[in-house]
């Protein structure tokens, strides 16, 4: 395990910064049935063009929809086990998972909004690198914190 996930495992964060968990949910939730029915429909669609009898057709369609149903369910417990994720802020750096963004990498600090953002009240920052904080709800603003923090590592770094 590389040294600063062991580090970030022991050092306590200055702040932590939740998503807002319907942002990251709902619509994950609502592409995973829209896919999956359009995904069942293609399968009914060719079960019938087949020659097949009653009771195969039935057997493929029960089949399908339990395999489609057990992938919608696992995808709304990933999209759940991912929104619960912090954002955690430390004195150099911030983590999210297994990523990592030191403050003086950060080339970005301005906020994002697109559609679905809008409807939840939500904004994300591409921070550069990859690295973007997502589902941030608008009543956190985190940009003169983020500026705060780069200017305070590249102070640390000329002293």
């Amino acid at each position: 395990m590389p040294e600063q996930l062991l580090n970030s495992q022991y050092e306590k964060p200055n702040y932590i910064l939740s998503q807002q968990k319907e942002r990251a949910i709902v619509p994950k939730i609502i592409t995973l049935i829209g896919l999956g029915v359009i995904f069942y429909l293609g399968v009914l669609l060719n079960v019938s063009l087949l020659d097949l009898n009653a009771s195969e057709e039935t057997s493929i369609q029960v089949v399908s929809l339990i395999i489609l149903l057990v992938i919608i369910i696992i995808g709304i417990y990933l999209a759940k086990r991912h929104a619960q994720i912090n954002h955690l802020f430390f004195k150099d750096r911030i983590v999210f998972e297994k990523n990592t963004i030191h403050y003086l990498d950060i080339i970005n600090t301005s906020a994002k909004t697109d559609f679905i953002d809008r409807i939840f009240n939500t904004y994300n920052i591409n921070l550069g690198n990859g690295f973007i904080l997502r589902h941030i709800p608008e009543e956190i603003q985190i940009e003169d914190y983020l500026k705060q923090l780069i200017e305070y590592s590249k102070k640390q770094q000329a002293d």
